[in-house]
C-alpha cells in the first residue's frame, strides 16, 4: 500500500497497486509514501505520532502539527452550559441526604414526598438503598423541606455557573468552569 500525502503531512488516500500506479494518482503538491502505521499519524520526513486528541471538539492542524478547537466562544459557552445542566439533573435527581440516610429524588419520589408531607400522616419510608425507616407526619415535613433546599441548593450552583459561563472572556476561563 501507497499513502498519497498533502504537502502539509495530511494523509489523504491509500493507493493499492504497483509503483507505477502510485505515480499515476499523485495529485499536484503531494507525495506518495509507504503506507502509515496507524491513523493517528502524519508525515514529516517520516510517519509521526499525533499527541492525543485532547477533546473530541479538537482537530488536527497539519500546519500547526497541533490539536486546535475550531469553536468559536459562543459555541463553547453553549456546549459547557449543556454540560453544567446535565450534571445539575444528575445531582437534582439522583438522591440526597436527610438526617444520615439517603432518600431517592428523582421526580416520581419528589412527587411522593410531596405527598406524605402532604397527608400529616405517619409511615414507613423506602430509602435509596431500600431499608425502611418509620417517619412521622412532623418528620416528613422535614423531609420535604430538606428536599426542597437539596433542589434549591443544586439550582443555585446552576445559576453561579451559568452566569460564569455567560461573563467569561475566553475559552480556557469557560472550560474551568464545574457545577
Amino acid at each position: 500500500m501507497t499513502a498519497i500525502v498533502d504537502s502539509n503531512g495530511k494523509p489523504l488516500f491509500l493507493i493499492s497497486g504497483d509503483e507505477k500506479t502510485a505515480l499515476l494518482n499523485i495529485p499536484e503538491g503531494c507525495i506518495a509514501v509507504h503506507n502509515p502505521p496507524s491513523t493517528n499519524v502524519y508525515y514529516q520526513d517520516g510517519w509521526v505520532e499525533m499527541a492525543p486528541q485532547p477533546t473530541p471538539f479538537h482537530e488536527f492542524d497539519y500546519i500547526t502539527k497541533e490539536w486546535v478547537d475550531p469553536r468559536s466562544l459562543d459555541e463553547i459557552k453553549a456546549q459547557k452550559w449543556a454540560e453544567i445542566k446535565s450534571q445539575r439533573d444528575i445531582l437534582e435527581f439522583g438522591g440526597f441526604e436527610y438526617k444520615g440516610n439517603v432518600y431517592d429524588s428523582d421526580q416520581v419520589s419528589q412527587g411522593r414526598i410531596l405527598g406524605a408531607a402532604t397527608a400529616g400522616i405517619d409511615q414507613v419510608w423506602t430509602l435509596a438503598d431500600n431499608t425502611t425507616v418509620e417517619l412521622s407526619a412532623s418528620q416528613l415535613q422535614q423531609l420535604y423541606a430538606a428536599l426542597q433546599a437539596h433542589i434549591a441548593s443544586v439550582h443555585e450552583r446552576g445559576r453561579i455557573a451559568r452566569q460564569l459561563i455567560f461573563e467569561a472572556e475566553t475559552k480556557e476561563q469557560v472550560e474551568a468552569i464545574n457545577l
